[in-house]
Order: structure tokens, then C-alpha cells, then sequence
């Protein structure tokens, strides 16, 4: 069986078959105007982002994200009135792993599949964050997930929970008041 399943893998590599991630991050600082990539990775891909696009290849949905939230809403503003929402929020380990991890929910958008219609086909998410707390805040990680359900806390800690279906871990990102973070987020069939 363990055989069986390492050709299979062997084949959908070999053929191109594999979904696979690509994560760009670009700060534009405030006080400069100036534009830095501070984020240029290849990610993981979550088995559930996966079986979800399986299953919905043939529905009017997009790629089971079909709830995006479309304005940026940070820690101190996140309520249930998010329950349900899907896109990309940004995170801050840091210091190890606390309550206090979410920063905020970007803005997300979703670009169309290759307009061309060619091989390899893929789709791109994209969040924008800018930091409007006044302070200086740190960013080490972003996740593409799906119904948020606000409780006490933040995920992955406290009764609130958001379904992961991708995640990117970088070297801490400082946002400076008003700098502006986007995230987009390509992921590619074949």
C-alpha cells in the first residue's frame, strides 16, 4: 500500500499534476514611499484546500473560498459579525505562540484563473493589510483558511477557529504605523 501510494505521488510530480503555492509579500513604508519584497517563498498546501477544490470543480464556487472578507479588519475590531468569512489573516508568533497571535483579516480579492487559458492554470488570492494601530507590529506568518468563527481569543488559541487551508511562515515582517503590507498568493494546478 505505502508503495502504491509513493508511485502515485511519484507520477503526479513527474507529470505536473501537484497543486503547489507561491507566496509574494510587498511592504510599502510609509515614511519613504519605498516598496520592499520582504516575502518570496513556495508554500505548503493543506490537504483540506485540496479535497475542497476536488469537490467543487464543477460548482459555482471559488475553490470552496467563497465568502472573502473584502475590508481589512484588525485585531481589536474581530466580532462575530466575521463568522463565516473567508480569505487570508496575518499572524504574529514572534514571541511564541499566544492569544494575541491574529493581527487582522486583509483585504482580500481573488484574481481569475490564467486568462490566457494555458497550462499550468491557477489561482491568486490577494490581501492587503496596512497597520493603522499607531504602534510598530510584527508579522511572521500568513494563512489562506475559511469560516472564521469568533469566540474568546484568537486562533490557534481560545474558542475562535478559522479552517486552514494553506499557510506561509517567513522571517518576522515590522510594519511601522501606516506601512502597508499585500500579500498574493498563487496557487498553481499542474
Amino acid at each position: 500500500m505505502i508503495q502504491e501510494i509513493l508511485q502515485r505521488e511519484k507520477f503526479a510530480k513527474e507529470n505536473g499534476l501537484q497543486l503547489s503555492g507561491h507566496v509574494l509579500g510587498v511592504v510599502k513604508r510609509a515614511l519613504t514611499g519605498k516598496e520592499e519584497i520582504v516575502i518570496d517563498q513556495v508554500n505548503v498546501i493543506s490537504d483540506d484546500l485540496k479535497i475542497n477544490m476536488r469537490n467543487t470543480m464543477n460548482t459555482n464556487v471559488d475553490f470552496a473560498l467563497d465568502n472573502l472578507q473584502a475590508t481589512q479588519v484588525a485585531q481589536a475590531a474581530l466580532s462575530a459579525s466575521l463568522n463565516a468569512k473567508d480569505g487570508l489573516f496575518l499572524f504574529d508568533n514572534s514571541g511564541g505562540e499566544t492569544i494575541d497571535d491574529g493581527l487582522a483579516f486583509m483585504a482580500s480579492a481573488v484574481h481569475p484563473t490564467d486568462p490566457a487559458g494555458a497550462a499550468p492554470y491557477y489561482r491568486q488570492w490577494q490581501g492587503v493589510y496596512q497597520n493603522l494601530t499607531g504602534v510598530t507590529e510584527l508579522s511572521t506568518e500568513v494563512h489562506i483558511g475559511h469560516s472564521y468563527t469568533h469566540g474568546t481569543g484568537i486562533e490557534p488559541f481560545g474558542s475562535s477557529s478559522f479552517g486552514l487551508y494553506a499557510e506561509a511562515v517567513y522571517a518576522t515582517v515590522t510594519l511601522l504605523n501606516n506601512d502597508i503590507i499585500t500579500i498574493n498568493w498563487k496557487i498553481t494546478v499542474g
